[in-house]
């Protein structure tokens, strides 16, 4: 309900001392009128507020899903992502979730995806599942890295721009990715704002910050230098390589090569982490023979070390990709884990 605006501003007269006689001057940087200006008449002043008071719509709306919404265009591919609403009255914060699939494929509606989306907007998140460029999206020997998470970036700053539309909470948006996506979730929270990877093409050409609150990492890389260079690493002739720029067939990140100063730092998360990062979530397991779980250790130590509060989570024996068995009982606990700590959080 609108406040009765001259009750208010008599109200505010009466705290300040003043009586019908005194004259109060005009705060320069306010367009109201002078309450002693006898030729405003109070349903005058109603009317003139009107349009500026503001109202808090509480009224409830339900749960909804919101497909194939636009983030950002480049060339003729334009990037989607789908918007999983809660029952809501007031705000929500929302969950930026993160497909894996190798940096080559993967989508937004995988069932990994809406496994978990499903389950944040239960129990009254909101969940932004995005894609992001992969592979088969860049032609005339592009490089997916930064391209790939800038794309994700947009998402964020879309998202947040629009916050008001959807109600949700623009101050409280995490993410969560895992294996590729943990890669991402990684990268963007390290580097929230980072001009470097600032893009200024985003859908309606908004430009909201694209930090977030708080990250989730399921066994996602962080450091490409220790990654190629882990013992624990089954094979390196992979996507990895392409993602981040290297040949096919060659040896990655040699220790002190060109390769290790440039892009395999340039492109690693832990190279970012400083103490304005968010909190962050890691979960890995010691059994991950695809990204070895050195990795989240080394990007716990990376956080840790410039003093960003880090929740870790190891388990035992799991195998790439446990993050959406909700069958399995260290699965479905991490799960819970993860909503305690969002909630936490937001």
């Amino acid at each position: 309900m609108r406040p009765n605006v001259r009750h208010l501003i008599t109200f505010a007269l009466l705290l300040g001392g003043c009586d019908a006689g005194t004259t109060s001057p005009v705060d320069a940087s306010s367009d109201t009128p002078s309450t002693a200006d006898a030729s405003v008449q109070p349903d005058a002043l109603d009317a003139e507020v009107k349009d500026s008071a503001i109202d808090v719509d509480t009224s409830p709306l339900k749960a909804e899903t919101k497909s194939d919404l636009v983030f950002r265009t480049v060339g003729n591919l334009s990037i989607k992502g789908d918007l999983y609403l809660p029952d809501r009255t007031t705000p929500v914060a929302l969950v930026i979730m993160i497909h894996g699939g190798g940096f080559s494929d993967g989508d937004k509606a995988d069932k990994t995806q809406t496994a978990w989306t499903s389950y944040l907007q239960a129990q009254g998140l909101a969940a932004f599942a995005v894609n992001y460029r992969v592979y088969a999206d860049f032609v005339n020997n592009e490089v997916p890295f930064p391209a790939a998470p800038m794309d994700i970036k947009c998402a964020i700053s879309w998202i947040r721009a629009k916050a008001s539309t959807y109600r949700i909470d623009g101050s409280h948006i995490f993410v969560l990715g895992s294996s590729a996506g943990g890669f991402m979730s990684n990268f963007l929270g390290t580097t929230g704002d980072e001009p470097a990877f600032n893009p200024t093409d985003c859908a309606d050409g908004v430009t909201a910050s694209n930090r977030v609150q708080g990250v989730v990492t399921y066994f996602g890389p962080s450091d490409w230098n220790a990654l190629f260079n882990d013992p624990l690493r089954v094979g390196t002739d992979n996507g990895e390589k392409r993602f981040i720029g290297l040949a096919q067939g060659s040896t990655p990140c040699v220790p002190n090569s060109a390769d290790a100063k440039g892009i395999c730092k340039t492109a690693s998360a832990t190279n970012y982490a400083d103490a304005k990062d968010p909190p962050f979530f890691i979960a890995h397991s010691d059994d991950d023979p695809v990204v070895p779980v050195t990795q989240g250790r080394t990007m716990k130590a990376a956080l840790e070390a410039v003093k960003v509060s880090v929740t870790y989570k190891e388990v035992t024996g799991l195998k790439h990709g446990w993050h959406s068995n909700f069958k399995d009982p260290t699965s479905t606990g991490v799960r819970d884990d993860v909503l305690a700590w969002l909630n936490a959080h937001k």
